[in-house]
């Protein structure tokens, strides 16, 4: 068994095993459970994918590079002057105006 990923909740983690099963990877989620301990138990508490077949490593690695790249990629706002900021920002990093409503 090889743990593929760290997922940031059990949504997410049920989210990117349904993700990884539409191309063929079947991967098992350990830790959603004690998700709700965080804090407050000295564990690790992230939700893990884990990988039975190692064959598989390389693929399930390469879609969980492009879902990492998706979800980084739309972390942004575009402002008027043509670039983008990050989501966090509240005026673009370029030429200083504000974000615009969502």
């Amino acid at each position: 068994m090889h743990t593929v990923y760290a997922a940031a909740d059990p949504i997410e983690a049920e989210i990117l095993r349904s993700y990884l099963a539409e191309h063929g990877i079947v991967v098992q989620i350990f830790g959603a459970g004690i998700w709700g301990g965080r804090g407050d138990l000295p564990v690790d508490a992230w939700p893990r994918l884990v990988l039975d077949d190692a064959s598989q490593l390389d693929d399930a690695r390469e879609l969980l590079r492009r879902y990492e790249h998706r979800r980084h990629a739309q972390a942004s706002w575009p402002c008027s002057c043509g670039e983008r900021s990050p989501i966090h920002f509240e005026i673009c990093w370029a030429c200083g105006s504000e974000r615009p409503p969502a």
